[in-house]
């Protein structure tokens, strides 16, 4: 998946707007869970590239 800085940038900005609207209690099938959730996997894809977590020192 190659996601351009600007398209992460409007995901992040889209999930801060459907937060607030999606609950535990939501339904997997809400047109807002479904739009969430591929939101967060377009962030997480940039982010593991981008941002990548280093494993930690075994010492």
């Amino acid at each position: 998946m190659n996601i351009s800085r600007q398209q992460y940038e409007d995901a992040l900005k889209r999930i801060e707007e459907l937060l607030p609207l999606v609950t535990d209690e939501t339904p997997a099938g809400d047109k807002n869970a479904v739009e969430l959730t591929a939101l967060s996997d377009v962030v997480e894809a940039y982010e593991k590239i981008h941002y990548p977590i280093a494993k930690p020192a075994v010492g």
